[in-house]
């Protein structure tokens, strides 16, 4: 608060309580006799410090409304955004730039697709069973990620078409896997 306000505030406190013992005991007054110009001249008094109140109130409100905008917001990751980068990263050829980042592709979609199987109430062998075999899913393609073998279930149509798509088959498969364990663990859920 500025000096001028604060004096203002302190004044008008002041004569605040100097009018409520006037009104309690009128021999507080002093010889001030309550004229009509003096009450006009309270009452200019009370109209200019009401209006100069307003007018502050409305210049801080519009200060306030016109604040700079940060520099830069901050920016959380969405989840999953990870494994779909390092999706993205599968080069045409089927290959991500190093066997290492492959692999960590597939042991993170192992370790998920065991804990979604496990949740669904059988051993881990026997998910890891259901795996191998592809048996998991109905998806030919989620299967074949895990279970090889499975790859050749896609019927030709479907092959020649992801053949002309330009999407590797790692990342196809891969995608495929974790959409049908989202799948799973979403059905989970409702129930």
């Amino acid at each position: 608060m500025s000096r001028g306000r604060s004096l203002a505030v302190a004044v008008g406190v002041a004569l605040v309580l100097w009018g409520l013992a006037v009104a309690s005991v009128p021999e507080f007054a002093g010889g001030v006799t309550l004229t009509t110009e003096l009450l006009g001249a309270v009452a200019v008094v009370a109209l200019a410090g009401g209006a100069v109140a307003v007018r502050s109130r409305l210049q801080s409100d519009r200060a306030e409304r016109n604040l700079a905008t940060p520099e830069s917001a901050d920016e959380f990751s969405t989840p999953g955004e990870e494994f779909d980068e390092e999706l993205a990263a599968l080069a045409p050829n089927g290959r991500m730039r190093g066997a290492s980042e492959r692999r960590a592709i597939r042991d993170r979609l192992d370790e998920l697709a065991l804990r979604v199987l496990i949740r669904q109430g059988i051993s881990e062998q026997a998910a890891r069973e259901q795996l191998a075999e592809g048996t998991w899913t109905d998806d030919p393609y989620a299967a074949a990620f895990f279970a090889e073998a499975r790859a050749s279930d896609v019927p030709l149509e479907e092959r020649l078409r992801a053949a002309f798509s330009g999407e590797p088959s790692e990342r196809r498969r891969a995608r495929h896997a974790a959409d049908a364990l989202a799948a799973i663990a979403s059905r989970e859920r409702e129930q």
